[in-house]
């Protein structure tokens, strides 16, 4: 059995596994990189709708095996296909490079969707202090800050020397957070004394949540939120290249953007003990349909890219508010399987959304899907506004 010792050095490893891993030179110019190799927004799209079915595949049996079998070992995994995936595109000749680094992208957020937050809550479990997961969860982000901001900053003028060296310095700081991870402690949690199959535990799962109002209104709404958080942030290269953004300040943004998520973040614990989930809730869904209106009407990429770096403050809110809601309404041995079962049913959404968007996006501009978006969580506030509240 692991001593209390080995359990407490998780929380200091997974930190730095985590910033080690945050070091992504790459993505604040992956879709660059995609238009300088001839994709098109719809073959941009295609990548992110076959993302989302590997996702879907992947997402709920690869957290019922981090329930049943070993979270670190998931985690392990998850860090191998990020791996995969950053050489396949280092080596990428044609379109099918872009599909398996794809597909490899998939399976290392599938594998670690839902098991980190698991690992780090069940460490402090172990050790008896889980009442303070918000604010560690969420000191984790101030630590990662350090190696964002050096690859967000340098990204654009890396990337304008070699269109390959942002992908490349990635790779070397990738597989030292995987060395990290090797030695990880797996904490002792509650397992489900029945074995039961996959698809039995998927069932069970989405009964437990479709029965639970609590869990069913939180479905519904991280779902609309997810809709504008996840599609500006997907294609907020677009929109700011679209803008006439300059390259060379796209990592400038993106590092704005980073920080404000982990400012708010790192309020979102105080405010949650002054303010209840619900009014949290409909302050983080009315801004981010407001900046999504102002970023259809502006011409100006400096008020666009404003706007793009201001809907962090929305995510970083929704990202520990929600995360502290769902694990206040459901168990130990549930904990990974329902946090990807709702990452599924987003999932489920974006397979509809990613095509539309890019067809769209290629035929108009990026800012008729944005304006759908935008009307979309309007009337989505509303609704919650004058009932959608009383459930949360």
């Amino acid at each position: 059995m692991n001593s209390n010792q080995q359990i407490k050095s998780n929380i200091w490893k997974y930190y730095l596994a985590t910033s080690l891993a945050y070091f992504g030179f790459y993505t604040p110019i992956i879709q660059l990189f995609y238009l300088a190799h001839d994709l098109t927004i719809f073959k941009i799209a295609i990548l992110g709708v076959v993302w989302t079915i590997v996702k879907m595949i992947l997402e709920v049996p690869s957290s019922i095996l981090a329930d049943k079998w070993e979270r670190k070992r998931t985690m392990i995994i998850s860090s191998v296909f990020t791996i995969l995936s950053v050489i396949t595109l280092i080596y990428a000749t044609n379109f099918w490079f872009f599909i398996l680094a794809s597909i490899w992208s998939a399976a290392a957020y599938a594998f670690l969707s839902g098991t980190d937050i698991a690992f780090f809550y069940d460490t402090l479990k172990a050790l008896k202090k889980e009442d303070e997961f918000d604010k560690r969860w969420a000191r984790q982000q101030i630590y990662q800050q350090i190696p964002l901001f050096i690859a967000f900053v340098s990204s654009g003028f890396l990337f304008k020397y070699s269109q390959l060296l942002p992908f490349q310095l990635s790779l070397i700081f990738l597989v030292l957070s995987l060395v990290v991870t090797l030695t990880l402690n797996e904490p002792k949690y509650h397992k489900p004394i029945e074995e039961v199959s996959i698809f039995s535990h998927f069932k069970q799962s989405a009964q437990f949540i479709f029965k639970n109002p609590y869990l069913k209104s939180a479905l519904l709404f991280t779902i609309l939120f997810s809709l504008g958080s996840d599609i500006s942030y997907g294609y907020g290269q677009i929109y700011l290249k679209q803008l006439a953004l300059p390259i060379v300040l796209f990592g400038i943004a993106y590092t704005f953007k980073s920080l404000l998520v982990t400012v708010a973040a790192n309020f979102a614990p105080s405010l949650r003990r002054r303010f209840s989930y619900r009014s949290m809730f409909g302050f983080q869904i009315i801004v981010i349909t407001l900046l999504f209106y102002v970023m259809v009407l502006t011409k100006s990429y400096i008020i666009g890219a404003i706007c793009f770096i201001l809907i962090a403050i929305p995510h970083g809110l929704f990202g520990i508010s929600k995360s502290s809601y769902m694990h206040q309404h459901i168990e130990s041995h549930q904990r990974a399987t329902i946090e990807s079962m709702f990452s599924f049913f987003i999932a489920a959404v974006f397979l509809i959304i990613e095509p539309i968007t890019g067809y769209l996006a290629d035929i108009y501009t990026i800012k008729l899907p944005f304006l759908l978006v935008a009307i979309t969580m309007s009337v989505y506030c509303f609704y919650y506004l004058l009932h959608g509240h009383k459930r949360i």
